[in-house]
C-alpha cells in the first residue's frame, strides 16, 4: 500500500504482506450427517485514509494552536502545511493484522433439524497509533528511561537514529498493543417443513485487550497512562457483550397467512469508567501519582477499563403476512411490530464517573426504541 500527500508526493509505502488461510473438513461418519471443520486465516487491515490525511496534508489550511499567557497568545503547535508537519509515518510502521482460528462441528439431526457448534479465537496485533516522540524518545519521558521494564522506546523503535524535527506526531505500530477474542456459539436450526421453521442460538464472547485504537490516532502514544504496557490498561474490551441469545420462527398456513416472531437478548455491553478530557471519555485515573518501572504518573485506576456493565435486555418482534393472487396481480399484505412488548430498556448508561449535566454516573443515556408498527402491501404483476 502506497500513501500520497495532498501535493502528490509519496509519503509512505508499506511492506508486502502475506495472508495465509487454510481450511479442512472431515465427514466423520461418512454419511454426510456429521462434519468437523477447522479454519485458520490472517487478515490485514490497511491503514485508512484518515491517517493518510493526518500525515499528508502538506497544502491548504494551516492551524495554529495557542494559549493565552503573559497577556499574549503563544503558539504551542502548528498543524498543517509543509513547514511543520502535523504527522509522519515512522519507517518501522507495520500493517495491523488479525489471526482467526475456528473449529466447527455440524450434525444433521433428522426431521429437517441440524445443530452447529463453533469455538473461535482471534488476535489483533501491530495496532496503529500516533506517538509523541518527545515523550517516548526524548526529554519529556516522566522518569528513568533506563529502568527495568521501562515504557521508554527510544528513537530506534521508530527507525530513527535521532528524533526528526518540525514534526508534531509520528504514526507507528503501538508497542505492546493487542486485542483478543475467545468465543463459542451453538445454533439449532429447523428448516421449513410441516409448515414451520425455527432457529435458536447462543453466543459467548470474552474480549480483552489493552487498546481500542483502530486507525483513530487517539491518546495512546500521547500520554503515558494510556500506554498498553502501563498498569491497569488491559481489561474487558469496551463495547463487547458476553452473552447473546436469539430465538426466531414462523408458521405458514395453507391459505397464505404467515405468522412469525423473533426474540433477542443480550447480557449488556461493557464500558470504561471514565472522565472527560478533550471531548473524549478516557478511563479514570488514580488520585495520586505512582511510579511504575521508573515512570511516575497518574495511572489508570484498577478496574476502570471495562469496569461498567450495562443492563441486560431483550426485544420481541412480531410479524404477519398474507399472500393472495388476484388474476395477474399478486398481493402481499404485511404487518410488523417492533419491540412488541414496548419495553424501553436501558441500553447504555452514563460512564463518566463525575456525570455530565443532570445525568449522573449510571443513569441511562440510550434506550431501546419504543414499539413501532409497520403496515403495508406489495403488488407484483405477471405470472
Amino acid at each position: 500500500w502506497q500513501h500520497f500527500a495532498t501535493t502528490g508526493a509519496e509519503i509512505f509505502t508499506f511492506d508486502w504482506e502475506y495472508a495465509p488461510r487454510i481450511s479442512a473438513a472431515w465427514d466423520i461418519t461418512g454419511t454426510g450427517r456429521d462434519k468437523l471443520s477447522a479454519y485458520y486465516g490472517r487478515y490485514y487491515d490497511p491503514i485508512r485514509n484518515n491517517l493518510t490525511n493526518f500525515a499528508g496534508t502538506l497544502s491548504g489550511t494551516i492551524t495554529e494552536e495557542q494559549v493565552f499567557a503573559n497577556n499574549q497568545w503563544v503558539t504551542y503547535r502548528t498543524r498543517g502545511g509543509p513547514v511543520v508537519l502535523d504527522a509522519a509515518f515512522a519507517p518501522t510502521t507495520k500493517t495491523p493484522y488479525t489471526d482467526d482460528i475456528l473449529v466447527n462441528y455440524q450434525r444433521d439431526l433428522g426431521g429437517s433439524m441440524a445443530v452447529e457448534v463453533s469455538v473461535y479465537h482471534r488476535e489483533t496485533k501491530d495496532v496503529i497509533e500516533d506517538y509523541d516522540l518527545c515523550l517516548y524518545a526524548g526529554s519529556c519521558y516522566p522518569g528513568d528511561p533506563n529502568a527495568p521494564g521501562s515504557l521508554f522506546l527510544g528513537a530506534g523503535y521508530f527507525g530513527f537514529t535521532e528524533i526528526p524535527q518540525n514534526i508534531n506526531f509520528f504514526i507507528a505500530t503501538l508497542a505492546g498493543g493487542e486485542r483478543t477474542l475467545d468465543g463459542a456459539e451453538i445454533v439449532l436450526r429447523k428448516r421449513l417443513s410441516n409448515r414451520w421453521q425455527g432457529l435458536a442460538s447462543y453466543t459467548y464472547s470474552d474480549a480483552e485487550g489493552n487498546t481500542n485504537s483502530d486507525s483513530n490516532a487517539d491518546f495512546a502514544g500521547d500520554v503515558i497512562e494510556m500506554d498498553p504496557r502501563a498498569p491497569n490498561v488491559k481489561g474487558t474490551q469496551p463495547g463487547s457483550i458476553e452473552h447473546i441469545a436469539k430465538l426466531a420462527g414462523s408458521y405458514h398456513f395453507d391459505f397464505g397467512l404467515v405468522l412469525g416472531g423473533a426474540y433477542r437478548w443480550n447480557s449488556g455491553a461493557y464500558q470504561n469508567r471514565t472522565y472527560l478530557t478533550f471531548r473524549r471519555h478516557l478511563p479514570v485515573l488514580d488520585a495520586e501519582e505512582t511510579t511504575y518501572n521508573g515512570a511516575t504518573a497518574f495511572f489508570i485506576q484498577e478496574g476502570a477499563v471495562g469496569g461498567v456493565k450495562n443492563p441486560s435486555y431483550g426485544v420481541l418482534d412480531l410479524s404477519a403476512s398474507y399472500n393472495r393472487q388476484f388474476g395477474p396481480v399478486g398481493t402481499e399484505f404485511f404487518l410488523s411490530v417492533f419491540n412488541a412488548l414496548d419495553e424501553q430498556s436501558t441500553v447504555l448508561t452514563q460512564d463518566l464517573a463525575a456525570g455530565q449535566g443532570t445525568v449522573t454516573f449510571g443513569d441511562g443515556t440510550v434506550w431501546v426504541q419504543p414499539r413501532s408498527i409497520s403496515l403495508g402491501v406489495r403488488l407484483s404483476f405477471g405470472r
